[in-house]
């Protein structure tokens, strides 16, 4: 038996996401308010509870098993989360990765790593500020990452939220912190979300129309690369330049 193809819900795209949390939530809410209408999410959970490194490599190897299951289910891309996951092999080894795997799978593939170094170039960041959701001393490790955008980090700030607790962060978290960095790094060109996985897009059009900078946010910068990878070269308003004018 057939069908139209319009009568599939991922009709225009089904983007496979490997979701480092053991228990993900706010990332397919936020997914869902971006895409058009036509594309779908096909995700599976890691094994991330406190970052161990035993959870990382688990992760890895989860995440390298969901990606041959979305190939085989017929996803037209498979995005694989979680910078540390990302670069847990080192970062010649992440992009070799993703070379490796779309060889062998006849699918695009993309990282959170590479949809973020992307974007930053796209928007030609160079000097950032960095607000993330995790606890004061987790910042340095966190900013550390953007040095793989080539960008200058002027400072971060924590939200100071336990990694199991940061879908219960208030909407209106990453527009405060952003705005604190701002006034007190009010040289920098970009404000960088690290983590798709605590509530920051309805920060992103407010902080740059306040700010007249770049925002990016983890989720923002995964959904963009998936869909412009994937063909989907729409116009979306209310999701920061990257969005209207990439």
């Amino acid at each position: 038996m057939t069908f139209p193809p319009n009568l599939m819900y991922g009709h225009r795209a089904r983007i496979g996401y490997t979701s480092p949390p053991l228990t993900t939530e706010v990332f397919p809410y936020e997914f869902y308010k971006i895409v058009p209408d036509g594309v779908s999410l096909v995700v599976t959970s890691l094994a991330i509870v406190v970052r161990s490194k035993e959870e990382i490599d688990r992760s890895y190897d989860i995440s390298m098993n969901a990606a041959r299951e979305m190939a085989a289910a017929g996803c037209d891309l498979i995005m694989l989360g979680g910078v540390p996951i990302n670069l847990s092999r080192g970062t010649k080894n992440a992009h070799e990765m993703i070379l490796d795997l779309e060889q062998e799978l006849g699918v695009k593939v993309s990282t959170s790593t590479s949809a973020q170094t992307k974007a930053a170039h796209a928007l030609g960041a160079k000097k950032i500020v960095v607000a993330h959701p995790y606890a004061e001393k987790d910042t340095d490790r966190i900013a550390g990452y953007s040095s793989h955008f080539d960008c200058e980090v002027l400072g971060a700030m924590a939200f100071g939220s336990p990694f199991n607790q940061i879908g219960r962060i208030p909407r209106n978290g990453a527009l405060e912190l952003g705005r604190a960095l701002m006034k007190k790094h009010p040289d920098a060109d970009t404000i960088l979300m690290p983590s798709p996985h605590w509530p920051t897009i309805e920060s992103i059009d407010a902080l740059e129309q306040e700010f007249g900078v770049n925002v990016m946010t983890a989720l923002q910068v995964i959904v963009w690369d998936a869909l412009r990878r994937c063909g989907i070269n729409d116009k979306i308003e209310g999701f920061g330049r990257l969005f209207r004018e990439f």
